[in-house]
């Protein structure tokens, strides 16, 4: 009898609690494939704005459920069970829909969808398949007729600086294709700046391997951050592009046109720039590509001999690369053609690009040569004008010749001419800062260079599933001539800073050189099993060079006509490589490893035929490497690789041809030299979490290197070096972090960004016989908010304070400590009348140092007022200013070895401009929305 005025009361409040909450979400779970009722699963209600949890419940008894809330608002229903993908959606609940009937919900058992989370009503703005990270270009919001750019600044884990540099978790992008093809080839801004973000469907971001890995399966280390732009279907028939023209103070000008025609699988592109203010699309990095100016001869890993640039060695030729030093002028244009016929079995890829690069200056270099119980201080000034012209083509060529074999064919060539107008005057002081010498210089030389290179890869699928073969033959050839005129002046003064003698050089040099290297390999690719198959390699390389340097002195008629057979030189080098390997992969559904190694032989011969002397060496290389990568889920993964590289010495380092281009720098070679070898070891781990939008990136390297190659410098009372390079049995390292957590926080609807880098390095050299070991360690934090409002403002703000510590053991006392500042605000706000205001803000610290007492404190300042015109706002114009507080000036600090540099440099400083821009667009599908 007691019990049920009991029982009476809690009904009665249950039933008002329940009066006091009247809105809910209910439905109900079944498995989508066998219709069978799901209970015992967790079902979540999270506020959308911030992603906290309200309330939680387990389905025990029913497989229908009902959630109770408190209030209304915006939320997201997480259905979680065991085995199944987890499900969300968003709904609403006001005052005249309290309650959100889901009804039947079908589950997705994991094994049909793997472990992707399904999102309804709101996209996911990424996932992390394996080692590619997948950005939903729809999902992030840009402005109509916004360029690609925009859009990647929205990404997180991805940074576009004020030049459209990519950097994406924490290393440089340097390739950008578009549906998976090349684009104009090396250069990332022709898609970034011109490609409109509203065509782009997704954008995958991964390290791109070689044609042959990618086949094989098989990791060869050869990797490059490379983002894939995915454009969407109803954009692939059309044409659009912009045309830009600007005129500002000073002479400052911009003129580009861009072009692009697509028809479904068929595109055609083409592009002219004028420019003087360093805005400009140029891959001038590719020569290591398509050219080569100051020639040294290294070995490559496969034992080829490879020519690339050294400052100050052989003709001083403009290699056409710009950092902001100087004021350029530039001219540039090229044509790009692809397309995909015969139902796919065929594609094709041609690029052809021409242009001219000017670069007028001065430059200011101290440096501080540290001395075992001394130093010595340089102070040079540098006047310079380059000049490059070069038009180059390359093209891709692949076919589908059957079901199980495939050819690809790859040609690229060019032609180059540069030239060099540098006029030098250089002070070096003792430490006590009396005078030590005095050198007046003056280089003019010219330069021209062309290059051709083929190969053919054939990859071909045996009968058994998995048995594989692919072999591959590639010729590269290259030819140099070139002149110079080095006229020098060289005073030695006494403690007492009195003139004791002078040398003076006035010389004109010839060169020209011939390379030629043919390479082939085949691999093997054997399956063990449905998991685990080996793959064997086999290398081959062999090159023919030719080198001739005849340097002419002045006879008495004043010609240059006389040879100085001391600074000339006729060298033929032969070198023959042999390389085999084997590679053990596994790879199951989470799980994906590969190691093995690589045995090289290089047989290296060099006739000096102006001595008939002959020099020989043989080098034996041993390359083991393993690499993991395990997948958590789709939205998490992790990466382990550790190899051995080995570098060997350079034919200038064993046997360097005699230069007094530099008499107070003067190189001699080592023939009993060994080979130098790293282990090194990176690690990375990738994390997203869609709903609360959350991303992580961690990644870390180390490396130490054995019986290293390094300077052993010899410094002279008179202040005149001898380099001539040494292995030596310290082991020096190098290691660095860099990690980032993107947010979001429901204040104000931001997200958060959070980075961290850390790097040190220990080296070791010689200094007048005497061991150096050279230290340095930096740190540094970055803290960035950004705020994306549709059509009222976009706001980010960063900050990256920095702190250095660069020292030598040589002179402990002298160091490049201290504590640096680099932030950073870009705000843009959409006015009424089509109206936009942009400002982008960038302040940098460099503190002074015990090795440089002065700092820099510079604050860049870009301003900009925009109105877009016509129907589809594809008309603007705009009135800019550069660097408003004219406080723009070229500094940077460096450290290598015993030597501490400072350089400031002529760049671009403040100027005003005016700019129309018409973008035009007429696309199969929907135009833009306003």
């Amino acid at each position: 009898m007691k019990a049920g005025p009991i029982l009476l009361f809690f009904c009665l409040c249950s039933s008002y609690l329940y009066a006091q909450q009247p809105y809910a979400v209910k439905g109900s779970l079944t498995d989508s494939a066998a219709g069978i009722k799901i209970t015992d699963a967790t079902i979540s209600v999270l506020r959308a704005k911030d992603s906290t949890l309200c309330k939680f419940i387990w389905n025990n008894s029913s497989h229908n459920f009902s959630v109770p809330l408190k209030e209304a608002g915006h939320f997201i229903l997480l259905v979680s069970y065991p085995g199944y993908a987890d499900y969300t959606a968003e709904f609403s609940l006001d005052s005249t829909k309290p309650v959100y009937d889901f009804q039947g919900i079908n589950m997705l058992l994991k094994s049909r969808l793997l472990t992707e989370v399904l999102i309804q009503g709101k996209k996911a703005e990424m996932k992390i398949k394996g080692d590619t990270t997948e950005y939903d270009a729809t999902a992030f919001h840009v402005e109509p007729n916004a360029k690609v750019e925009d859009l990647l600044r929205q990404f997180p884990g991805i940074e576009v600086d004020k030049d459209g540099k990519i950097t994406a978790q924490g290393k440089t992008v340097n390739k950008v294709l578009v549906d998976g093809e090349e684009f104009f080839g090396d250069d990332p801004t022709l898609v970034t700046k011109n490609i409109r973000a509203d065509m782009v469907d997704k954008v995958q971001l991964y390290d791109r391997t070689s044609d042959q890995a990618n086949f094989t399966g098989i990791d060869d280390g050869k990797k490059e951050k490379t983002l894939n732009i995915k454009l969407k279907e109803d954009k692939k028939n059309g044409y659009f592009g912009k045309v830009d023209a600007a005129g500002g103070t000073d002479n400052f000008y911009t003129g580009k046109v861009m072009f692009n025609a697509f028809k479904g699988k068929e595109r055609f592109s083409a592009f002219g720039i004028l420019d003087n203010t360093g805005h400009f699309g140029m891959d001038w990095g590719e020569s290591s590509k398509y050219g080569m100016s100051n020639y040294n001869f290294n070995f490559g890993d496969d034992g080829s001999i490879r020519i690339t640039g050294e400052s100050n060695d052989e003709l001083e030729s403009y290699n056409g690369e710009y950092y902001g030093e100087g004021v350029p002028t530039a001219r540039n244009g090229g044509l790009h053609y692809d397309n995909k016929f015969n139902n796919d079995k065929a594609t094709v890829n041609v690029n052809y690009r021409i242009g001219s690069l000017a670069v007028d200056g001065t430059k200011n270099v101290l440096t501080q040569n540290t001395l075992p119980s001394s130093f010595i201080n340089t102070n040079s000034n540098q006047k310079f004008h380059n000049y490059l012209f070069r038009q180059k083509g390359n093209g891709r060529f692949e076919f589908k010749l059957d079901t199980t074999s495939t050819l690809i064919v790859n040609a690229a060539g060019g032609t180059r001419n540069s030239s060099v107008d540098n006029e030098y005057t250089t002070t070096n002081l003792r430490q006590d800062s009396t005078l030590l010498n005095t050198n007046n210089r003056a280089i003019h030389s010219k330069t021209d260079e062309t290059t051709f290179n083929a190969g053919v890869l054939y990859n071909k699928q045996l009968k058994k599933k998995g048995r594989k073969v692919s072999m591959g033959i590639s010729e590269s050839h290259s030819r140099t001539t070139g002149n110079e005129l080095l006229k020098s002046d060289i005073n030695y003064y006494n403690n007492k800073e009195v003139l004791d003698s002078s040398v003076i050089n006035d010389q004109n040099r010839v060169q020209h050189s011939d390379n030629n290297t043919l390479t082939a390999n085949a691999t093997f690719n054997e399956p063990l099993s449905d998991k685990v198959q080996i793959a064997f390699s086999y290398d081959f390389v062999m090159t023919n060079a030719n080198s001739n340097l005849n340097t002419y002195k002045k006879s008495a008629e004043d010609k240059y006509d006389m040879l100085d057979s001391l600074y000339s030189n006729d060298f033929k080098i032969d070198n023959i490589s042999h390389q085999g390997g084997a590679m053990f992969l596994y790879k199951a559904a989470k799980f994906r490893f590969s190691g093995g190694t690589k045995v090289s032989n290089v047989a290296f011969e060099q006739l000096n035929r102006f001595d008939n002397s002959t020099f020989k060496r043989n080098f034996v290389n041993w390359n083991p490497q393993v690499y993991l990568t395990y997948t958590f889920s789709q939205s998490k993964s992790m990466t382990l690789s550790a190899t051995r590289k080995t570098q060997l010495p350079t034919v200038t380092q064993l046997q360097p041809v005699r230069i007094n281009t530099d008499p107070l720098n003067v190189r001699l070679g080592n023939p009993d030299l060994n080979p130098s070898y790293s282990e090194d070891i990176y690690w990375n781990y990738n994390s997203f979490k869609a709903i609360t939008q959350q991303y992580t990136y961690v990644n870390a390297n180390f490396s130490i290197k054995h019986n290293a190659i390094v300077s052993n410098v010899t410094t002279d009372s008179a202040g005149a070096s001898t380099y001539q390079y040494a292995n030596i049995n310290k082991d020096g390292f190098s290691g660095g972090i860099w990690a980032m957590h993107d947010f979001k926080i429901k204040w104000w609807d931001m997200h958060v960004a959070t980075m961290f880098s850390a790097n040190t390095n220990v080296s070791y050299n010689m200094v007048n016989s005497i061991l150096n070991k050279s230290t340095s360690y930096n740190i540094a934090p970055e803290f960035t908010l950004r705020k994306n409002a549709e059509k009222k403002l976009s706001l980010e703000l960063s900050v990256t304070p920095n702190y250095t510590i660069q020292k030598s053991s040589l002179l402990p006392s002298l160091n490049s400590n201290g504590l640096g500042l680099n932030a950073g605000a870009d705000f843009r706000v959409f006015l009424p009348s089509n109206f936009e205001f942009y400002s982008r803000t960038m302040f940098t610290y460099t503190p002074k140092t015990k090795s440089f007492n002065t700092d820099l404190k510079r604050t860049i300042w870009n301003l900009e007022v925009s109105r877009k015109f016509l129907k589809e706002k594809q008309l603007r114009v705009t009135a800019s200013v550069n660097d408003l507080l004219n406080q723009n000036s070229g500094f940077n600090r460096n450290v290598s070895g015993s030597q501490i540099t400072q350089n400031t440099y002529t760049t671009i400083r403040r100027y005003f401009m005016f700019t129309i821009t018409w973008d035009f667009n007429k696309m199969g599908g929907a135009k833009p929305k306003s």
